[in-house]
Formats: C-alpha cells, structure tokens, sequence
C-alpha cells in the first residue's frame, strides 16, 4: 500500500520514505567527514615526506661540512696518529650517516603506515555505514533481485540491488537452520506426488514425441531467482547434470512458463504448453520456494559500486553525498509542500478501523545531523531546503477527516564519530583505583556475567547500580535476550552519558568482558551495538587502552575484525608506554596474536 502525503494525497512512495531520509543523512554526514580524515591524512603524509627528504638533505650537507673539515685540517704525516684519527672520524661520519638515514626513513615509513591504517579503517567503517543503510531500505526507484544457488551440498543466497542514483550492492544472505534451503531442496521434501505432462520421445521403432505424465519428486532445485512478483527456478535430475526444467513463474498474475531442459539433439527439448493442473501445482511450487526464501537474512555487505567503481576504494566520498542529495531532493521537496506544517516532513497511511497513521520527521532534527559540519560540506546538503519553511499548498477537497494516529520517527542511531585504526595518542589519564566487587554480588550472575560493583563512592548513582543488579538477575535465571535486551535499553537511554566515566566503564566491562561470551542472537547484537557506540565516546573522550581494548572486543563481535585489530593495537601501545609488565598488556598481546 502506498503512502499518503501528509494533506492526505496520494503519493508512489512504497515504504517510510522518512526513515530512508534519516538513515541516508546520517551516512552521508558520516562518509563527508571520513573523507575530511582521509585527505588530512594525506595532506599529513605529504607533509611528513617531505619534512623527511629536507631533514635528510639537511643531514648529508651536515655531514659533508664536518667530513671536509676533518680533511682540510692539519693532521700532520699520512702515517701520524692525529691521520689514523681523521680516518676514524670519517669512517664514524659515514656510519652515523646512514645509520641517522636509515632512522628517519623508518619513522617515515611507521608514521604512513599509521596513516594509511587509518584510512583503511575509514573506508571500513564507509563500507559498514553503507550497509547499514542498504540493508534496511530500498530506495524508490530501485530494484532487487535474490539469487539462490546450489554449491556442492549447500546453497549460496545473495541480494543484489541498483539504484538509479549510480549504486550497485551485494549482501550475502544467512540461511535460518530449519530452512526448506538450509539442505538440499528435492521436491519429494515438499510432495510425496508430484507429476506434471510435458514431451518425451517414446516408442521403440517409431520414435515419436507425445506429451506424457512426467514425474518430479526426485528433482532438485538447483537454481532461483526473485525479482518483485517474478521467480525463475530450475529442477534438475541431479544437480550436476542439465536435465530437468526451467520455470518462469509471475506471482502476481499466476502466468507460467516452462522449458524442458534437455540435450542439444533432444527433440523434447524446449519450451512447451502447460496444462492449467499442472501449472496450478508449479504455482504452488513457486510459493513455497518464495515462502522459504523470505526468511533469509541479511549476513554481510559483499560488494558495493558507485558508478561501476569499487565503493570503498573511491578516490573521494563526496560524489556519493552529492548523487544521493540529488536523488533525495526532489521528493524531499514534494513531502515538504504537502506536509501540514512547515517546519515537519508529515507522510501517512490507512490503517484498520478507518483511521490513519501520521509519521512526521522535523527538519530541525535533519539539520542537527550536519550542523557540525564546515560550511563547504553542510552546502552538500542545502538542495534539500530543509533550512526554509515552505508554505504547504492548499489541500484539495477531500471528505470528512479520518481519525490520525501521530507519532513522531523515532530518532537514528548514526555511526560512530569517526573510524581510526591509530589515532593520535593522548596523555594517559591518572591511574584509577580499581573498585572491589563484593564476592556475593559477583557470584550473582556467575553463568554469564559478573554483578555489578557495590561502591560508596562520592558521585555513584545508585538507581543505575540497582538497574544493573535486575539485569544481571535477568541473565542468572537464564532469559539471555530478554536480559540483553534491557542491557540495551539502558545503555541507549539519554541518562546514560551523564553517569560518572568509571560507572559507565563498569556497565559496558560486564557486558563485554563477560566471562562466557553470549551467543549471537538478534538480541545480544542489538545490545552490542549500542555498547559500540558508548564505548567509542569514552575512547574519543580518554584514550584509556582498557577502553580500546572494550571497543575492540564490541567490533570483533560485530564482525568488523579490522577495526578490532586496529583497535588492540591502539590499546597495547598505549599500556605498554604505561605499564609493559601489566596484566591488561599480557591480555592485549594474547588478542592481537589470536588476530
């Protein structure tokens, strides 16, 4: 069903056309700013290069003032000490030459290598922000298409989508256990009896080809393709050999076409009428094939293409934003004029009981997620108006108003401030007193994570230690989800930012430093994700390596295994300028090898 715009005329939007907008500002913002970094991060380079090539002329010229001198100087005979000096002074000279030569290039070389990690790590966290704006939506205008097929004794599934606007992407898909492809898809697992009529050659002297009963419950699926209402599939005796069927199938008009699938000799062979039972059972078919196929889910980001070029590595990300910008503005403008109030993006849809849904999204909000930015990048986003409030046009007539529910689009989670595999060091923090944890509250919740450290500390907020404490009880009486799922709930609350840095450090440690890591359900992700986002803001704001060491921990059960790397990394340099005999470096060193 499509959306009404918010004077309750009809609009071709499919889907909440407001939360595409969201999410795609919110990587927009995120990608300009990596692009910033990035060319920082060049500029740097090109800086330290050169600094690097004068220090080393500076150095030979040096060098070669002091070497003339001890030359020019009276050293007496070839043969005196004061010439067998000289001739040491040289030799030295040259050593300490190259050996100050080679020094400066290694640093060069360390100091770009930190650079270019850096810039790897953006281009990651570009590529992570991609999916997770791809992954939810489908813009308008675009098409999708799921391909499913059989790899040896398993199925590979991915998506592939085109948007007008010069993307092309690949996810690759999970496959749920319990799944119709989570084994190989014989139809004797859907039917016991399945027979359609289709040609065969028959007759022993006489070859002739007549249309006869074919029995199916031995074929496989090898092959399928979803494209809106259309599937293509293929059945095939046995998966390594092409005999068997094609199938063309649109849902929607319940319209069918199959081709025999035979030798090349085969007079069978070919497409053929079929019968309106057997194209009802083939319909059917495709149901239960599409049915099964809906349950897939999204795994990871595989391929991603701007203008046939590899996403990740575009030379600048801001083509992108400025394609995206254009591709959003027009319909951006539409809501905008038909929204009740100038100041909101209002869309709505019918619902039951004759009334309707009213989701408005405030242009203020919008603007937040750019006014950070310098005024070159925020100038991106300017096609879009949201700075000005257009008088809605007039409602045309329409009957008596239907009763609207009005809610407000729940506000984004964007990406993280910035992706870095080294940032800069900062001064270690003062050493901090670790807090005792009570040996009953810390066999509260012994399965899975330790209870939460009861402290008189001047400052803590009791409230959110009792709120730990429940959650921890939660988790003990073995309701993982359902205990991760408040874990989630208030580690995204608003109140959480303004608890002391320490308190915030002991919540996100009993999350991710438990003892027994959790399974990875949609639950404990959820929860993680939000963990990643509170942890970073205690990096950006410390620099502690046991914080670098939490982020690290919330990326690699992300599955962002580079940002995790880097940020171990980051941690043991860090401890070890500190404390290199601590505990916590010993820990760091054991998760760098095992990456």
């Amino acid at each position: 069903m499509n959306y009404l715009y918010g004077d309750s005329t009809p609009s071709n939007l499919t889907s909440n056309f407001l939360e595409l907008l969201r999410d795609a500002l919110d990587f927009a913002v995120f990608v300009v700013q990596a692009d910033q970094r990035i060319k920082e991060g060049k500029e740097k380079a090109r800086a330290l290069t050169e600094e690097a090539r004068a220090e080393i002329e500076r150095l030979e010229r040096f060098i070669a003032h002091v070497t003339g001198a001890v030359q020019t100087a009276d050293k007496g005979a070839a043969d005196s000490p004061t010439a067998h000096c000289a001739t040491r002074l040289t030799e030295a000279l040259g050593g300490a030459q190259r050996a100050t030569t080679e020094s400066i290039r290694n640093k060069l070389a360390a100091d770009i290598a930190v650079i270019d990690g850096d810039e790897a790590a953006s281009r990651d966290a570009c590529n992570t922000a991609l999916a997770a704006l791809l992954g939810p939506h489908t813009p308008p205008d675009s098409s999708t298409t799921e391909m499913i097929r059989l790899e040896g004794s398993s199925y590979d599934a991915k998506r592939m989508g085109h948007a007008g606007f010069g993307f092309d992407w690949t996810f690759e898909l999970a496959i749920p256990e319990g799944n119709l492809f989570a084994s190989v898809v014989r139809l004797d697992r859907i039917s016991q009896h399945m027979e359609i009529h289709a040609p065969q050659v028959s007759g022993w002297i006489k070859k002739e080809l007549k249309i006869l009963a074919q029995r199916l419950e031995r074929h496989v699926v090898t092959e399928m393709s979803t494209a809106g209402p259309a599937s293509q599939f293929k059945l095939r005796v046995e998966p390594a050999f092409d005999l068997g069927f094609d199938v063309d199938v649109d849902v929607e008009a319940r319209a069918i076409r199959m081709v025999r699938i035979g030798a090349a000799d085969d007079p069978a062979a070919g497409p053929f009428d079929v019968a309106p039972e057997d194209a009802a059972l083939m319909l059917d078919l495709a149901d239960k094939l599409r049915e099964a196929a809906s349950a897939f889910t999204l795994r990871i980001l595989v391929r991603a293409a701007f203008d046939e070029l590899d996403f990740e590595t575009l030379p600048s990300f801001v083509p992108v934003v400025e394609r995206l910008v254009q591709f959003l503005t027009p319909i951006v403008r539409e809501v905008s004029a038909r929204s009740v109030t100038p100041t909101e993006l209002v869309l709505r849809r019918a619902l039951a009981d004759d009334r309707r849904e009213e989701v408005f999204l405030a242009k203020s909000t919008l603007r937040e997620k750019y006014a950070l930015l310098p005024a070159p990048l925020r100038a991106l986003f300017s096609p879009l108006a949201l700075e000005s409030t257009v008088t809605p046009a007039p409602p045309p007539a329409v009957p008596p108003p239907i009763p609207t529910v009005r809610a407000e689009l729940p506000k984004s989670m964007p990406p993280p401030p910035r992706a870095s595999a080294l940032p800069p060091p900062r001064p270690p923090p003062p050493p901090r007193a670790p807090t005792p944890i009570p040996p009953a509250a810390a066999a509260a919740a012994e399965p899975a994570i330790s209870a939460p450290p009861a402290s008189s500390q001047e400052g803590r907020n009791e409230g959110f230690v009792e709120a730990v404490k429940k959650i921890m009880v939660v988790l003990k009486s073995g309701a993982t989800d359902e205990g991760y799922r408040q874990y989630a709930e208030l580690l995204a609350g608003p109140s959480f930012a303004q608890y002391r840095a320490e308190d915030q450090r002991q919540a996100l440690k009993l999350l991710l430093l438990a003892k027994t890591p959790p399974s990875r359900s949609d639950a404990v992700t959820g929860a993680y994700k939000v963990a990643l986002e509170r942890i970073q803001s205690l990096v950006d704001s410390f620099a502690d390596p046991a914080d670098y060491e939490m982020l690290g921990v919330a990326q690699l059960h992300l599955d962002q295994r580079t940002l995790a790397s880097a940020a171990f990394e980051t941690a043991l340099k860090l401890e070890r300028a500190r404390n290199p005999s601590s505990e916590l470096c010993g820990n760091l060193v054991r998760r760098v090898q095992q990456l």
